[in-house]
């Protein structure tokens, strides 16, 4: 197609129409429905001679539309029409603000959509949440967890970011899709009330809630109970969530127990038993000390090893090469919170090898994410997105696509400095969050949310500098994440945008107050994001608040070879 200026228009559509002012605070979609009106009228050209430009790709309505700032255009329209008039790109340049805001719309429409009441859970439902066994539920009684939230898309989108497996066959497999958790949480795009502001994270207590965690479940901020039935009813909630993992020892007890009446073997009851601890562990993950659930991990697997050395029917071994596959993947996981990245490595390689032997495409399209933010972390970008792109052509729902889209490929891209290919991997894996419909994810670090993809959204942004676009997806992120990580990570990625902004003192305020937050839930990735908008902050550092900022993180950092939240690599 030749461009309007080698064809010529009719001058006078010009003097007939007068220009639109273009208001910068209007939508981007109908900043460029202004711009296009406007490059059209001065070129000479009424929508029907424009349409006939385009070979008949678009008609004369779609233009009408675009201009009106009623239709979304597609890249390839933009691109076509600056071409054609001649717009010397200045089409081009509303593609990412377009991109990016149609993508937060969609977010927001899948979580509205899956979110039917923002009233409270009784303590009834909260009991039973803890009582389903949400990763290995059979067809016909999961639960489903909507909205797409890595610990749900809140448009997901933390850092510590997982994957979704889906319902698993009757046989009692795990779901098949896998649902990455960089600092991921649960499954749907479910959140808690929304914050009115970012909050400082409270010091260690014996209030569980002043750490924002809730077993297992979205932390959520409870209003103070109005009488003592009320109190005794949340103090009775309160003991259930702190005892999701201060009990996890006594899940081994009773799967060894197991074993003793059913054989070393096992039998069917020790089988159900190893589903449910890997869902234990899952949903406690968040909520635990990343030291404390690597031991039990462990020692899960090192009984299932013990079980693979006994003769078993294929079904029986299948099943025990799947639920090995998960307890190696969160061990990877934890690893690579931990810092340790050589063991996870190590561990994610386990858990896509033993995903591959029992034909489980939800765990193996998990392991690639986690296997691409290892590589992210480890500064490897193309890896990282090689990773994530093998997962996707892998994943077995729109679910787990967009976590993999947005948890791996766009933030790859971002490091590469890819723009267009960030823009493109946002709007992907928003169209597949809206497409998901009833996809199912399973509670904890193996689930993918709305507000999850928001914070994988807000980090990509900031780093292609869009700081101003990286700030209103990291406090969407923040007000939708459940965790305290998470929820770190997001605070971290404000921070860096009001340095980049030229606000280093602002900066500086919201770094110290995430470095608040308990030294044993400080895993790796905020330690090094924090230290990143340390480095950014460096022109400054003769101001109080930078000083202050640099303190409290050199105060959290081990000195060389001393382990952070483990006791040593070997136990890993």
């Amino acid at each position: 197609m030749l461009p309007v200026s080698s064809i010529g228009g009719e001058r006078e559509v010009a003097h007939r129409c007068e220009l639109r002012s273009i208001d910068p605070t209007s939508s981007a979609v109908r900043q460029l429905g202004d711009t296009l009106y406007n490059l059209r009228i001065t070129a000479g050209l009424t929508q029907q001679q424009l349409a006939a430009l385009t070979g008949g790709r678009w008609s004369r309505s779609h233009i009408g539309r675009v201009e009106n700032g009623d239709v979304t255009p597609s890249p390839d329209f933009v691109e076509a029409m600056d071409g054609l008039l001649g717009g010397d790109r200045t089409l081009v340049q509303c593609l990412p603000g377009l991109l990016l805001e149609t993508a937060r719309q969609r977010s927001q429409r899948q979580w509205q959509r899956r979110e039917p009441s923002t009233a409270p859970p009784s303590p009834s439902q909260e009991t039973e949440d803890l009582d389903q066994s949400a990763l290995y539920t059979r067809p016909g009684t999961a639960a489903h967890d909507p909205a797409p939230a890595a610990s749900r898309p809140a448009v997901s989108v933390p850092e510590p970011s997982g994957a979704s497996p889906s319902v698993p066959p009757a046989s009692g497999l795990p779901p098949s899709g896998p649902s990455p958790s960089g600092p991921p949480q649960s499954g749907a795009a479910r959140s808690g009330p929304s914050l009115a502001g970012p909050r400082p994270f409270s010091p260690p207590g014996p209030d569980p809630r002043a750490l924002g965690f809730e077993q297992g479940e979205p932390a959520r901020i409870e209003p103070e109970p109005k009488d003592q039935e009320l109190r005794s009813t949340a103090n009775r909630s309160q003991f259930l969530r702190m005892t999701l993992w201060t009990g996890l020892g006594a899940v081994m007890e009773s799967v060894r127990l197991t074993l003793r009446v059913e054989g070393p073997a096992g039998g069917p009851v020790t089988h159900e038993q190893l589903e449910l601890a890997v869902e234990q562990y899952a949903r406690a993950y968040w909520a635990t000390p990343a030291g404390v659930l690597f031991g039990q991990v462990r020692q899960c697997r090192q009984l299932v090893d013990g079980m693979l050395d006994q003769r078993q029917p294929a079904s029986r071994r299948r099943h025990l090469h799947l639920v090995a596959g998960w307890l190696s993947a969160l061990l990877g996981n934890l690893s690579f919170h931990l810092g340790d990245y050589s063991s996870a490595r190590m561990h994610l390689g386990t858990a896509w090898r033993l995903g591959q032997a029992a034909g489980h495409n939800g765990l193996v399209a998990w392991v690639r994410g986690a296997q691409s933010m290892v590589e992210l972390y480890d500064d490897r970008p193309e890896e990282a997105l090689r990773m994530a792109r093998e997962g996707q052509a892998l994943a077995p729902n729109p679910l787990v696509r967009a976590q993999l889209a947005s948890w791996g490929e766009a933030r790859a891209l971002a490091r590469m400095g890819d723009r267009r290919g960030v823009l493109e991997a946002i709007a992907r894996g928003s169209r597949a969050i809206e497409s998901s419909g009833d996809d199912w994810s399973p509670g904890g670090v193996f689930s993918f949310s709305v507000g999850e993809f928001e914070q994988y959204c807000g980090t990509a942004c900031l780093w292609l500098d869009l700081p101003e676009e990286a700030k209103r997806h990291a406090d969407h992120a923040f007000e939708l994440r459940d965790t305290v990580a998470a929820k770190a990570l997001a605070r971290l990625d404000v921070a860096a945008a009001e340095s980049q902004l030229g606000r280093p003192a602002e900066a500086s305020q919201i770094g110290a107050e995430v470095l608040q937050m308990p030294a044993e839930y400080l895993i790796d990735p905020i330690v090094r994001r924090a230290t990143e908008l340390a480095a950014s902050l460096e022109p400054h550092r003769s101001l109080a608040e930078v000083r202050d900022f640099n303190e409290r993180l050199a105060s959290l950092i081990p000195s060389p070879g001393e382990p952070r939240a483990a006791s040593s690599a070997s136990e890993r």
